[in-house]
């Protein structure tokens, strides 16, 4: 039997015995169940379920989530939160949930692409009329966790998401390494503040990305599509420029062609570019190796061409992929 993921309108207190796995105390049940949506997910028998609700603003919230104990691991969970995130994502901008401060829960969510928001303190203490336990911690104060629904891009290993203040450490760690900004023409940051800026005043573009591990949601690298009024490659609204880095502890593992190639699909398909224009300097042979496994053709090179952060004149590259390109190297793949 295939897996199967349904909506469940009517005798949803018929399921109780799964939202009890998620939420231990009825009466807080009751709050959400009636109004939220649910959805069950089948796959030889059912073995779990996400209660949703619109909380405003365009914030869809999941209220529970819970699979079979026998089928713990076998990746329900991330399904029903993909499909939530399928289902929604033209209605909804941002993808909520509330958890305690449990070393189970917490690492699950950041791997499926959320990043911690806010905190209520004493939520627990607060609302429930007994000590709530999970793998052996008490939880006291609710860790709201949210994802963006509008701009997140997934590949098989990584989730492209906006950049937030929280990234601000895994950024200086990575941008602090003089192996890695000199070479694409910026300077290495000096310290977690300089990090900050960049990410409040230069990863603040409508397609700017953070490129992250699944398995912990944390930034390694950054990526985007540089629209027109914001690059030199182009005047045209149907054209970009595609800019990348990555964090030197991830080279050789094929990371930014997967991430490049997954950028170029949202640009084609659903921006609906025709160009996409892609530079590198002289000496960045790492760049060079992503745009030729990307299928980028290359189109001229330019000397003397002046590096403005770093105060300086280099050799200059420049490829380009069109929309016609995309399509058949996406067919041959």
């Amino acid at each position: 039997m295939s897996i199967k993921i349904h909506e469940v309108k009517d005798n949803k207190r018929d399921y109780m015995g799964l939202l009890f796995l998620a939420d231990e105390q009825e009466d807080m049940i009751d709050k959400y169940l009636d109004k939220g949506t649910m959805y069950v997910l089948e796959d030889d028998g059912i073995k779990g379920e996400c209660v949703v609700t619109d909380e405003g603003d365009g914030v869809l919230e999941i209220k529970n989530i819970a699979t079979v104990p026998e089928a713990h691991g076998k990746g329900y969970g991330r399904q029903l939160i993909d499909f939530i995130s399928r289902e929604y994502r033209g209605s909804f901008s941002t993808l909520q949930v509330g958890t305690g401060d449990s070393p189970l829960t917490i690492p699950f969510y950041e791997k499926c692409g959320f990043v911690r928001h806010h905190v209520i303190k004493d939520f627990f203490l607060e609302n429930y009329d007994h000590p709530i336990f999970e793998e052996g911690v008490q939880l006291i104060d609710m860790i709201y966790l949210r994802k963006d629904l509008q701009v997140s891009l997934e590949t098989e290993r990584l989730i492209l998401r906006r950049w937030n203040e929280d990234d601000a450490e895994d950024l200086f760690r990575y941008a602090s390494d003089p192996d890695v900004g000199p070479i694409a023409g910026w300077h290495v940051h000096k310290n977690i503040e300089e990090s900050l800026d960049v990410i409040k005043n230069v990863f603040n573009g409508k397609e700017a990305y953070a490129v992250c591990l699944k398995e912990d949601g944390k930034a390694i690298g950054a990526i985007e599509l540089k629209l027109n009024g914001h690059t030199d490659m182009t005047e045209r609204d149907d054209e970009c420029e595609l800019g990348y880095w990555l964090g030197k502890p991830f080279w050789g593992q094929g990371i930014m062609p997967e991430a490049a190639m997954e950028i170029l699909r949202h640009a084609f398909e659903d921006l609906g570019m025709n160009k996409v224009w892609v530079g590198y300097y002289e000496g960045n042979t790492k760049s060079k190796r992503v745009q030729e496994k990307c299928g980028f053709k290359y189109q001229w090179r330019t000397e003397n061409v002046d590096v403005p952060l770093m105060n300086e004149k280099r050799t200059g590259y420049v490829s380009l992929m069109t929309k016609e390109d995309w399509i058949k190297t996406d067919y041959e793949d």
